[in-house]
């Protein structure tokens, strides 16, 4: 996931370089592919390894008897690699001939210099699905730390504790996937109503910009409300500090 979100930092770079160097000139058309394809690659692999990130932290929780046994670090690879593999694919289709020659056609879009609508219908159930399932499993996490949080509210209220470790996973869990579902929200609408419209409906970019906040308020998310990336990042800068003014 760090690694998408990474790539969907470079994309953005490259799109406000695009912007400023083609300012009132159409970029050429290999450009101006690769930008929407780099930005759909990055957030497809972000969601893709949210629904993972969320799966796996699901079973934890609510069936941490048997996480030993059906979460290994081998399964664990191979869902990265199915991750990237079906995102890299996804984005890609365009790139191997599944385009438009010209955006004016019929049953195309402007999006990508010329996408047809066809692909823009799948994008959009294959970023549904991933959607529904990281709401629904974060729903039953919540609703599992609701209950360990309910049974233990009495006792640290008698002694005056401090919020849990559960309270704040249940905390993070809702913040994530607000953010999520306003990240990818505006863009599976805008999809959709390019998907019906008959004319000329332009371009997605502002939508696109709330996929790419989405996958730059991750990291902030988890160095904030994680304690122990918290502590290795504060080591980090502190640890330099001091070999910086030690002689």
């Amino acid at each position: 996931m760090a690694a998408s979100d990474i790539v969907a930092g470079v994309c953005f770079l490259c799109a406000g370089f695009t912007v400023f160097f083609y300012a009132g000139i159409p970029p050429p058309k290999a450009l101006h592919r690769f930008l929407p394809t780099s930005i759909l690659l990055s957030a497809l692999s972000s969601a893709y390894s949210l629904l993972a990130l969320t799966a796996e932290r699901y079973w934890f929780i609510v069936h941490g008897m048997t996480y030993e046994n059906n979460i290994t670090n081998d399964r664990c690879k191979v869902a990265i690699i199915v991750v990237w593999l079906l995102s890299s694919i996804l984005a890609l289709l365009p790139v191997f001939g599944w385009n438009c020659t010209f955006p004016s056609q019929v049953g195309c879009s402007q999006y990508g210099g010329g996408t047809p609508k066809s692909y823009l219908v799948l994008i959009l159930i294959l970023v549904f699905i991933p959607m529904a399932a990281i709401v629904f499993f974060n729903l039953g996490v919540f609703r599992c730390l609701w209950r360990q949080v309910s049974d233990i509210m009495l006792q640290e209220a008698s002694v005056q504790a401090q919020p849990s470790t559960s309270r704040k996973s249940a905390v993070t869990i809702l913040i994530i996937t607000i953010v999520f579902l306003v990240g990818w929200l505006p863009f599976c609408a805008a999809v959709a109503k390019e998907v019906a419209c008959k004319g000329d409906c332009g371009q997605n970019s502002v939508q696109m910009i709330f996929v790419i906040l989405n996958s730059a308020v991750n990291p902030i998310i988890y160095g904030f409300r994680l304690e122990e990336i918290r502590r290795n990042v504060k080591r980090l800068f502190v640890g330099n500090a001091v070999n910086a003014w030690s002689p």
